[in-house]
């Protein structure tokens, strides 16, 4: 049984859609660049000039989102932007040292501290703070397999 290049496109859609929880996989970037890759070895005949732009564009908007997201979600919640920035370097130094755990503490804690330093008689806005940078963290990735996963349904619903 010979597999298509399609039916590997499609897996390989998938595979990314569900890498969108791994951190450091750029998710979007490999779902863009495989609709490229498919659509290049059809002439751009399959699935078509629009579809794979639009493809692409989703699969970028996915990345983009998962990357943006904690730090829109900081500032909503009232962090200011170096704080959820230097949360965020935290969390990737935890991320090595204690799993996907230390991303959480590290974004979560280091925008509580900067919130009680900023404001030590109400810890309550420190919480708030950093509630809604560890949200948005984890959103992010909720977002982007959203989005990937319309990606490889759309993708498939074009080129089957």
């Amino acid at each position: 049984m010979a597999i298509s290049a399609a039916g590997v496109a499609t897996v390989l859609l998938a595979v990314w859609t569900l890498s969108s929880f791994v951190p450091f996989v750029p998710s979007g970037v490999l779902a863009a660049l495989t609709v490229v890759g498919y659509a290049y070895s059809t002439g751009f005949a399959e699935p078509g000039l629009a579809v794979v732009i639009a493809l692409v564009l989703v699969s970028l908007t996915a990345s983009a989102a998962e990357l943006l997201s904690g730090l829109v979600s900081g500032r909503l919640g009232g962090a200011s932007t170096l704080s959820v920035g230097v949360g965020t370097l935290v969390g990737i130094a935890l991320l090595f040292a204690v799993g996907p755990i230390g991303l959480v503490v590290g974004v979560g804690g280091a925008v509580f501290l900067e919130g009680l330093y900023e404001n030590s008689a109400e810890p309550r806005v420190a919480v708030r703070r950093a509630a809604y940078a560890v949200v948005g963290v984890l959103a992010g990735s909720f977002v982007q397999a959203v989005l990937l996963g319309g990606v490889t349904v759309a993708f498939a619903l074009s080129v089957f």
